[in-house]
């Protein structure tokens, strides 16, 4: 196998990370750090802010400043990963946010899509993951090693929304073309990432037997995933997935929002006399990387500075003042929030009871927010009286478990079984997914109103019928694909438009999904294939009503691939070329 370098970006909604490995020391996964940045507070960090500053130019768009770059006194845009997703798709308190508003409102003032905002911003990242591998290995070994990358989305996303991360990632030039070889680029869903990362400390463990399951609790800034795995092996770790996973909006910056509620609600009207650069000097010192870090509900007050613009009908003369928050107060600004993940983590609970007959052995939080103290102390008094272990491992691992998860899942791409020592064997289906067919007519079996004249089959059908080749909740093999097979028939060659045949996937999200289509079951993509066999040479049929036509054969295969759909087609018994296959999401 060539020498490459596995690259993995966690693509995060309030703070982005990068690790990657040399192919010839897999165990090796370093971190990406020395960041850019205004001043030195940060340089070091494991990640950098996903937030971005323009400086526009006529018609052209410039970035200014990223990440650990942007100045106090600039206003940057942030939140813009959540603009992926399509709005509808967001919970109802996510969608009324003044955060995800402010994002919104934004890019319509700078005419930027959500796409390329995103591709901007990676692009900038990408910069400097180049940057620090070079500085590490010298440009000549960078130059000269094929590139394997794997980019993280949130397991609750919908597919259109990552797919428009994989089109900002491709925007942003990852995949630029390079003479040492072809760049790869796949997705993973960031709870599969951690586990990939964090499952592999179970391994030779005596407490671990087969059939234990492991939860994993992945709390970023945006979202909250959560996945369990089965153990089929520990030694090495070979696992399943248990049950769907879950996820909600309720990340750190949701917290955050109390906090900066709770302060503008005790100042009132002077809060919109701060400037941004106090805002986030508020935001940033005295809460993110004061009292949100260290609180644990364990009596302690806490003292908020605040300038004296601030306060300044209270404190005259004094240049800053302070806010005194009981620990009790601190609380209220966590449990809406906390709430949310307890209700996430009891409800996966209740699946796998359901499912497996008895609770998982432990949860691990990982991600940014999973750092909380006050999150674990939460969690514990609840599952601890049922015998679950809360799990929350030191320093920066829980924060970088994601991006080094990826890089395994870049590693595990290439051949690298069980990379990272742990291997994951299926995947459980998210949702239904299937194809709109039509079907002989029949009055017993069918509703009237679907009953319609196919002139090419010479008799009535039942149209708008769904045939589901994947349900919800089925396990998946990570390798084998599902196959939808289906025809069509033509009577002139006119009916074949730009020389292609055209198949459309549809989904649902409910249980026991309707066999036709009904306001449960929408559009996600449309396939389009190129037809390579002249239309004369296609193999001929007669219809029920002795009309010759042409009849095309087709198998669209899909594959999930980390987070992804992929898909190919065979037409006629031919498989076709990549290229000759086209999907187009809604």
């Amino acid at each position: 196998m060539p020498d490459c370098l596995y690259i993995g970006i966690d693509f995060g909604t309030t703070f982005s990370g990068v690790a990657w490995a040399f192919s010839r020391q897999p165990d090796n996964i370093k971190i990406v750090t020395k960041w850019r940045a205004k001043g030195a507070f940060n340089a070091d960090d494991a990640k950098t802010p996903t937030e971005i500053v323009y400086a526009l130019s006529g018609r052209n768009r410039m970035v200014r400043n990223w990440g650990y770059e942007i100045e106090a006194n600039q206003t940057p845009l942030k939140w813009f990963k959540l603009c992926l997703e399509d709005e509808n798709q967001l919970p109802q308190d996510v969608q009324k946010s003044d955060q995800l508003a402010a994002a919104r409102k934004m890019l319509v003032e700078k005419s930027i899509s959500a796409v390329d905002a995103a591709a901007d911003y990676l692009r900038e990242l990408w910069k400097a993951t180049i940057a620090s591998l070079e500085r590490e290995l010298g440009s000549p070994a960078v130059d000269g090693l094929p590139f394997r990358v794997v980019v993280t989305v949130p397991a609750m996303w919908s597919d259109g929304a990552k797919n428009r991360t994989l089109r900002a990632a491709e925007q942003a030039g990852i995949k630029e073309n390079r003479l040492c070889g072809r760049t790869t680029l796949d997705l993973i869903p960031e709870p599969e990432a951690a586990a990939l990362a964090t499952l592999a400390k179970f391994r030779g463990r005596p407490d671990i037997s087969p059939n234990d399951i492991i939860t994993v609790c992945d709390c970023g800034g945006g979202t909250v995933d959560i996945t369990s795995y089965k153990i089929q092996n520990p030694d090495p770790v070979v696992v399943k997935e248990s049950v769907g996973g879950d996820g909600k909006m309720c990340g750190g910056i949701f917290v955050d929002e109390e906090f900066r509620d709770f302060v503008r609600g005790r100042v009132k009207n002077r809060w919109d006399k701060l400037s941004p650069e106090m805002i986030r000097k508020i935001m940033n010192e005295e809460w993110e990387n004061g009292i949100k870090r260290t609180f644990e509900d364990d009596g302690r007050e806490f003292r908020v500075t605040l300038p004296a613009e601030a306060t300044q009908s209270l404190f005259h003369r004094s240049k800053t003042s302070t806010l005194p928050l009981t620990g009790k107060t601190v609380q209220t600004l966590f449990d809406p929030v906390l709430g949310q993940i307890r209700s996430l983590v009891l409800k996966q609970i209740g699946d796998i009871k359901k499912k497996e007959g008895k609770p998982p052995k432990c949860i691990m939080l990982v991600g940014g927010f999973g750092r909380c103290s006050y999150l674990y102390t939460a969690l514990t008094k609840i599952l601890g009286t049922q015998g679950i272990a809360v799990l929350q491992a030191a320093g920066e691992e829980p924060w970088t478990a994601i991006c080094r998860g990826a890089v395994i899942r870049a590693m595990s791409t290439q051949g690298y079984a069980g990379a990272g020592g742990v291997t994951i064997t299926t995947r459980v289906s998210k949702r239904n997914y299937g194809l709109a067919f039509y079907e002989p007519f029949r009055t017993y079996q069918h509703l009237p109103e679907d009953r319609e004249w196919i002139a090419s089959e010479g008799d009535y059908f039942a149209n708008n019928q769904i045939r589901w080749y994947l349900r919800k909740g089925v396990d998946i093999a990570t390798q084998n694909p599902v196959v939808m097979s289906f025809y069509r028939l033509c009577q002139s060659s006119q009916e074949i438009q730009n020389n292609q045949v055209t198949a459309k996937i549809f989904i649902s999200e409910v249980e026991g999904a309707p066999n036709r289509k009904t306001r449960d079951v929408t559009e996600l993509c449309e396939i389009k294939v190129k037809l390579d066999t002249p239309y004369h040479l296609l193999p001929r049929h007669t219809n029920n009503v002795g009309k010759e036509c042409r009849r095309i054969s087709y198998d669209i295969e899909v594959i999930c691939s980390g987070g992804l759909l992929k898909f190919a087609a065979i037409m006629n018994g031919v498989r076709q070329p990549a290229q000759n296959v086209e999907a187009s999401f809604m």
